[in-house]
């Protein structure tokens, strides 16, 4: 995740103005025009801009701010909402409707499991449990089903069990994650035989071509 504070050289707490005026001096620094053929000039100039049109956004920099909290890059600023249930699940359409447009076979396993986890952190889930708010619960949990969907089953055993600690005895939400763990687990077990199936079709096909060929 880019630093856009970092980028333009601001604080987390900058006010509007500040990073206005920040990314004025950036802009007229790396323009192209007054670095004509160097590259990575006009590489960061294209970074400030990415920056600066996200966080000159009030609503663009709310939804940076809170990613790049949960990411572990930063501590709250003024501009982030209170840690809520509805809260917690706009989080995680957020992360669905990434991962909707990700080439989600280049992704980091590994990483999309770090971020459901900073989600499902004990502090989230304290909030969760001191609000009692089953729809928000259900929400939680079908979301990130969904967000694991494309999740090796290696990487799901403790995103299960803190699933599990928000379904709170819920038997329908405990069923939805029971099936949907033992669906990739079925799947994980299909992918790991199909390389010996194909195998063996295409050893089958070749002794057929040879027999057939014999019989010519």
């Amino acid at each position: 995740m880019k630093d856009y504070y970092k980028i333009l050289g601001v604080k987390p707490s900058a006010a509007a103005v500040e990073i206005k005026k920040a990314y004025r001096a950036l802009a007229f620094k790396y323009h192209p025009d007054r670095n004509p053929e160097n590259s990575l000039s006009e590489a960061h100039f294209k970074e400030i801009q990415e920056a600066y049109a996200t966080l000159s956004h009030p609503g663009k920099r709310r939804t940076y701010d809170d990613e790049r909290w949960l990411s572990g890059m930063g501590s709250k600023t003024k501009y982030q909402e209170a840690v809520t249930p509805a809260w917690l699940v706009n989080i995680c359409k957020q992360l669905n409707a990434s991962l909707a447009v990700m080439d989600t076979h280049r992704m980091s396993q590994k990483a999309l499991q770090a971020y459901i986890l900073l989600i499902l952190s004990d502090s989230h889930l304290g909030v969760l449990q001191q609000a009692e708010d089953s729809d928000s619960n259900g929400a939680i949990i079908l979301e990130l089903i969904k967000a694991t969907e494309k999740l090796q089953v290696k990487y799901l055993g403790e995103i299960e069990q803190r699933l599990i600690i928000i379904a709170h005895g819920d038997s329908e939400l405990l069923q939805a994650i029971d099936r949907h763990v033992e669906e990739r687990v079925r799947e994980a077990r299909r992918d790991k035989l199909l390389p010996y199936i194909v195998g063996l079709v295409t050893l089958a096909l070749c002794l057929f071509m040879y027999l057939y060929a014999g019989w010519k």
